[in-house]
């Protein structure tokens, strides 16, 4: 497996001196003056002309804009447009240093950014790392620092900005978020230099201190170290805080899904067993244990779960990735929604493959009614039995994102029961490496 390393296509760039402004001329002036001209009344500040550094920082605030969007779109996107999207991205950051972008600038935009936006903390985190500045790292961190952590509803903004770190091209911003993990007062920067760590690099002291943190980006950042860490590495105490007791389904779920990763299978277990504990701890996540590592007979399990939980994009994918035919009803019911048709549409798809070509409840329920019939319920994917050659052929759907792939592939890494090292963010790649990687761990 590849390991998670600096990108190569990203290079530093230096910002260009702003623009100078200049005095309006004579001619501007006496018209700046003119009360009117035909039956048109002017402005007198659009009649002086707009100023040279307005007009740049007008260009800045677009270009941040769309850098932003491009952002979303390597993140959350089909990753077999990565490298089309990388490029674009390319030209939009060299557009921001022709732009004079300072890092104050880039750190009032990250101010105002929303965390839970796809693409907006990777994008952000990647244009602090190219901007070849002084003061750019001290503004970077100043942002995270300031960032409180109760405004992460998922690990989603954490992951992100980790994985920018690891791809961005300062050496000198990597260096000094490795030195955030000894930040116990500061959640957000331990949790995130965590993250961006090489699996086992921490100390056992370190990890053993990360771990009597009670944050839960923390409790989720220790736990997903450790799950992707090498057997002979250090690990925590036992005794850590269960997985229940991790405030945020989100958060609770992340913990869960580590400790699965390291065939502790209690998780599935509790839920099967309807612990009412655990089904508070994990809210709608709980579909996602049954998705990580259930089988045919939780079928009744399935719809039960299904039935108090709120249709979501999320919940949706998960029930889909489930795959059993006891949610096909709940499926077909979303298809009459106007939100979350798609949603709706692509979870049929991810069960039963590409057997309808739109969002259309008739046409799915008569591909539903031509299935063939069985003795036994099974889990589907992609129209086949669960199992991993079946997932494997699904993952290579051309319109799945990396996180889509990622959330599939943990389910052959449960089933192998060992950790692998996939290279989820490469700048500009597709996942076509990692896929093959996969496929032999899953032989």
């Amino acid at each position: 497996m590849s390991v998670r390393r600096a990108s190569t296509g990203l290079q530093r760039v230096v910002p260009a001196a702003p623009l100078a402004g200049r005095d309006p001329s004579p001619a501007e002036r006496e018209l700046a003056a003119l009360d009117w001209q035909g039956e048109v009344r002017l402005d007198a500040d659009r009649a002086a002309g707009l100023s040279a550094a307005l007009w740049q920082q007008h260009v800045r605030t677009g270009l941040l804009e769309r850098a932003l969007a491009l952002g979303a779109d390597h993140r959350a996107g089909p990753h077999l447009a990565r490298p089309e999207v990388a490029r674009r991205l390319l030209a939009h950051i060299d557009a921001l240093a022709e732009a004079g972008l300072t890092p104050a600038e880039l750190a009032a935009c990250a101010g105002e950014a929303d965390l839970e936006h796809p693409g907006a903390p990777w994008a952000l985190a990647l244009l602090f790392g190219c901007l070849a500045a002084a003061g750019v790292e001290d503004a970077f961190e100043a942002w995270l620092a300031s960032l409180d952590g109760a405004a992460f509803v998922t690990y989603a903004g954490v992951l992100e900005i980790a994985d920018a770190i690891a791809t961005q091209p300062s050496a000198d911003l990597r260096e000094r978020a490795r030195r955030w993990a000894t930040r116990l007062d500061q959640p957000v920067l331990a949790a995130i230099s965590l993250e961006a760590a090489p699996p086992g690099e921490l100390p056992a002291e370190a990890l053993a201190a990360l771990a009597r943190v009670r944050s839960p980006l923390v409790q989720a950042a220790v736990e997903r170290h450790v799950a992707r860490a090498p057997p002979d590495a250090a690990r925590p105490a036992p005794g850590r805080a269960s997985w229940a007791d991790v405030e945020g389904p989100a958060f609770a779920y992340e913990v869960a899904r580590a400790r699965m990763l390291q065939r502790d299978l209690e998780p599935l277990d509790r839920v099967r067993r309807m612990d009412p504990r655990a089904l508070a701890a994990l809210g709608p996540y709980a579909l996602d244990v049954l998705a990580l590592a259930g089988d045919a007979g939780d079928r009744e399990l399935a719809r039960d779960l299904a039935a108090g939980i709120p249709s979501t994009p999320g919940s949706l994918d998960a029930m889909g990735r489930i795959g059993l035919p006891s949610l096909f009803p709940r499926l077909l019911a979303e298809l009459g929604s106007d939100e979350l048709d798609e949603e709706a549409h692509g979870a049929l798809v991810t069960a039963l493959g590409d057997r309808a070509a739109a969002p259309s409840a008739a046409a799915w329920e008569a591909a539903i009614a031509a299935l063939p019939a069985s003795a036994e319920p099974a889990r589907l994917r992609g129209g086949e039995r669960h199992s991993p050659r079946s997932v494997l052929a699904e993952m290579r759907r051309p319109d799945l994102s990396a996180g889509a792939v990622s959330a599939r592939a943990d389910e052959l890494l449960v089933r192998a029961g060992r950790p692998a090292q996939v290279a989820w963010d490469a700048f500009g790649a597709t996942l076509e490496g990692a896929l093959s990687d996969l496929a032999r761990l899953a032989r």
